[in-house]
């Protein structure tokens, strides 16, 4: 059996800390909502099972975590049932004046969000683009869509976890 090159999934809403993701057949694909306020933000980014068995290449964790700190401020990410790490560490610029947002994935390797505009970014490995993100015309009925490659579709929570960690992180002002 043939698999695409490429796969798309439509993001419906524009607030980062509650939007979600579908794919062509209207499948819920991901999930992000708040779940908790008191007295800190903690929101879930969820991984539908129903789009993930239409792809058997998918690995990694289900769902992530984010908990923020006091007034918002960046706190702690965690993957799963893992150990929270900070999520500074998800964000780290290499140069000053930097657009790309470095992070290692939990398999060591390193990634970067490249961030060419508030309408578009892309991810990229040491030697491949793995995703891009770009936001659509407002007549598409929908308000971003993101293609990812079939080894961004590996990683997937990750790359959205990331993808919306680096929305999040432009709202707050980080």
């Amino acid at each position: 059996m043939a698999y695409p090159t490429s796969y798309q999934l439509f993001q419906f809403g524009s607030d980062p800390f509650s939007f979600k993701f579908e794919d062509y057949e209207h499948r819920p694909a991901f999930t992000v909502e708040k779940v908790a306020k008191d007295p800190n933000l903690i929101v879930k980014i969820s991984r539908r099972d129903e789009w993930a068995l239409q792809h058997p290449g998918i690995m990694g964790p289900r769902n992530a975590y984010l908990y923020f700190g006091p007034s918002n401020c960046p706190g702690q990410l965690a993957y799963g049932n893992s150990e929270p790490t900070a999520m500074s560490l998800y964000l780290q610029k290499k140069k000053g004046s930097s657009n790309s947002r470095y992070f290692f994935a939990q398999s060591g390797r390193e990634f970067k969000w490249k961030i060419l505009s508030q309408r578009r970014m892309e991810c990229h490995d040491a030697r491949n683009l793995i995703a891009v993100w770009e936001v659509v015309e407002a007549d598409a009925g929908y308000t971003a869509q993101i293609t990812l490659s079939n080894a961004g579709l590996g990683l997937v929570t990750e790359v959205l976890t990331t993808l919306t960690l680096n929305l999040m992180s432009r709202q707050l002002y980080w």
